[in-house]
């Protein structure tokens, strides 16, 4: 399993199936649970903006002791016109929850129509996490994501190349 070493990953993911909330894991964690061997620790998700949903996923958040990285409310998540304003105003991709007692304990949720959960919901393949079931954005979907990064890091460069091999490799034996 490539969590054995990123239990706080498994938790937060486990946390949020046992709160029955609808989310897709993207981003580094999509690319480990796809077979790319990379050194990930935060946690990219879609998550769907419905309110009810949303409170859900705000108590999970007080549950594992994570809060905003940016002196904002969790609680503007609930109000699109504020998501609006981040986006806009403030450029922002992803509204950012931390732990400040372990950095390396990140929620990223993304806010993008481009990145929302409607969006991706169509191109999600299923991982079981221990006894849990939970969304995961397709390896071709996140090949999409990471060339749509400009400008591309290193570390994007890197996963497109693996991702496309993986593609292709699971293409040829299809």
């Amino acid at each position: 399993m490539p969590f054995r070493k990123l239990n706080h990953l498994k938790e937060i993911i486990t946390d949020l199936v046992k709160s029955d909330i609808d989310f897709i894991i993207c981003g580094g964690v999509a690319l480990v649970l796809h077979g790319v061997e990379r050194m990930t620790m935060d946690l990219d998700v879609a998550i769907d903006m419905t309110e009810s949903n949303l409170n859900r996923f705000l108590r999970a958040m007080k549950h594992l002791h994570l809060v905003p990285r940016a002196p904002v409310p969790a609680e503007s998540l609930l109000d699109p016109e504020k998501r609006k304003i981040m986006i806009e105003e403030k450029n922002a991709l992803v509204f950012t929850f931390i732990d400040p007692k372990n950095p390396y304990r990140q929620v990223d949720v993304f806010l993008t129509d481009k990145l929302s959960y409607d969006t991706l919901k169509e191109n999600v393949e299923h991982v079981d996490i221990g006894s849990h079931r939970a969304k995961l954005v397709s390896k071709k979907t996140l090949l999409q994501m990471k060339k749509a990064v400009q400008p591309p890091r290193e570390k994007d460069i890197f996963d497109i190349h693996i991702l496309e091999k993986i593609i292709s490799k699971s293409e040829d034996t299809a």
